[in-house]
């Protein structure tokens, strides 16, 4: 799953990393919870990349007040879920990331992970809700089984995906299941890397470049 993630990048590489024209706001954040506004990207009607700041917690705006909003949305059934299967034929949208968290359970402890890769940035794939009048706006993010390099800590992770798939993955005139799957590749496991860190990052009040140094 995908339930904390750190963003330290800024909004021009952010930009940059997908030829957009505007440039984002973003500050520095090592502990971001759901429940938070967060950046996404997105293409506008012009097919042009657009940049928001939308509510970590999906609910489709036919959903009632009382249904839930999931941080996250499996790969396998997000295509055919009923509460997802729109916004992934017309509105997926890219989260941008430097690494996530997950704890792995020893000896009735749950031991926090960083998690990353070899580049200095990463985009996990979601699917969103647009600001309506009577909503602000939300997403999810997709996940799928871990790669053998993490599986160890949990059995799923962000769906991240390789740099060379993102205007694709954006593309709104893919809207199949099969279509969006034949151009969405994942980042290679090979380049992910984990190691174990302080469990200050337990608390999301905690928020600071030390959350993700190596523990020891």
């Amino acid at each position: 799953m995908c339930g904390r993630f750190a963003l330290n990048a800024s909004g021009e590489k952010i930009a940059r990393a997908l030829e957009a024209d505007d440039i984002p706001e973003s500050t520095a954040s090592f502990n971001i919870p759901p429940g938070t506004h967060q950046l996404v990207a997105c293409l506008d009607d012009d097919l042009k990349v657009r940049f928001e700041a939308l509510w970590w917690g999906f609910r489709p705006p036919w959903a009632g007040e009382d249904a839930p909003r999931p941080i996250n949305a499996r790969a396998e059934k997000v295509a055919r879920s009923p509460f997802f299967r729109d916004a992934f034929a017309r509105r997926r949208c890219l989260i941008p990331a430097t690494g996530w968290y997950e704890w792995q359970n020893r000896d009735g402890d749950k031991q926090p992970h960083y998690v990353t890769n070899d580049s200095d940035l990463m985009w996990f794939a979601g699917i969103y809700d647009p600001p309506r009048t009577d909503s602000e706006g939300c997403f999810a993010i997709i996940t799928q089984p871990a790669a053998r390099p993490i599986a160890h800590l949990h059995p799923r992770m962000p769906l991240v995906l390789d740099p060379g798939c993102l205007r694709d993955w954006l593309d709104p005139s893919r809207q199949e299941r099969e279509a969006v799957k034949a151009v969405t590749r994942p980042l290679p496991p090979a380049r992910l890397r984990a190691w174990p860190v302080d469990p200050r990052v337990n608390r999301p009040a905690n928020d600071d470049a030390g959350l993700i140094e190596p523990l020891g």
